[in-house]
């Protein structure tokens, strides 16, 4: 991957920005929240804490208020520092507003693709945030989180929504992690030509859809756990029985929300430990 842009501040333009996070308690985990029909990932490491999609919301449901904020608060989360928001379908921000609401002081980045995107405008205006005060992402960014090399690769403007889906890998060592949102086979493909997105744990593109987490990707990231994130009985079918296929013939353990609850791991030895 060619140099990047640091994270710099919370009101960055889209040219790149950075987010310094500092360092403070030894326990580091990451968990992969059950938010039914949606994705939430949660990263703690040493007193920090970042959201990476916040859940959806549909009908009188949100995910955001009774899901994911009561399992903050029982992780002993005090503070969010960084709402990471991949594209703007509401099964990935739907929840965003209930979560800004509790930790007011969190940044907010969204890929600069989606500035204009008339759904995610009116969640903003919902939310009362102005444009402004968003981090918008550009072409390639990259911060530190402590220990952790955080990373995002955002699709050039023009994008659907899915392919527009930011493209996150965080990494300390051997403890990897690569979160896609929507992102389709062939934006996979492209970002595998672009940089290195090899990992330890990789939650499967699209809640496990056969149109994500391609033979190819997997290749590519060389999973030991592939963690799927999606609604018990969904009507969609996920995860497809092509995903599944194809994460068994990648050698890779299958995680999966709608089963198990949430999907979680804590640094051990310099990798990601799954635990209870």
């Amino acid at each position: 991957m060619s140099a990047v842009p640091r994270f710099v501040g919370a009101a960055a333009a889209c040219a790149g920005v950075g987010i310094w996070l500092g360092l403070r308690e030894p326990t580091t985990r990451l968990t992969f929240l059950s938010v039914g029909q949606g994705d939430c990932a949660v990263l703690q490491h040493d007193g920090r804490t970042i959201l990476v999609d916040a859940g959806p919301t549909s009908g009188s449901f949100d995910a955001g208020a009774r899901v994911v904020l009561p399992k903050l608060r029982s992780m002993g989360v005090e503070r969010v520092d960084l709402l990471l928001l991949t594209h703007p379908d509401s099964d990935h921000l739907g929840g965003a507003g209930a979560v800004l609401r509790a930790f007011p002081g969190a940044r907010i980045a969204i890929p600069g693709t989606f500035r204009e995107h008339p759904q995610l405008k009116a969640y903003l205006a919902q939310w009362k945030l102005r444009p402004e005060s968003v981090v918008w992402l550009g072409a390639r960014t990259e911060g530190r989180v402590g220990a952790f090399t955080l990373s995002v690769v955002c699709p050039p403007p023009g994008q659907a929504d899915n392919d527009g889906s930011a493209m996150v890998r965080i990494t300390a060592g051997d403890a990897g992690a690569v979160l896609t949102g929507d992102a389709p086979s062939d934006v996979e493909r492209k970002a595998a030509a672009e940089g290195d997105w090899s990992a330890q744990v990789v939650n499967a593109g699209h809640h496990g859809s056969r149109s994500s987490t391609s033979a190819a990707w997997l290749r590519e990231v060389r999973p030991e756990w592939v963690v799927v994130s999606c609604g018990r009985d969904n009507r969609y079918g996920h995860p497809s029985p092509e995903v599944l296929e194809r994460v068994a013939r990648a050698g890779a353990k299958l995680a999966r929300t709608d089963r198990e609850g949430d999907v979680a791991f804590e640094l051990s030895g310099g990798r990601w430990l799954r635990v209870p």
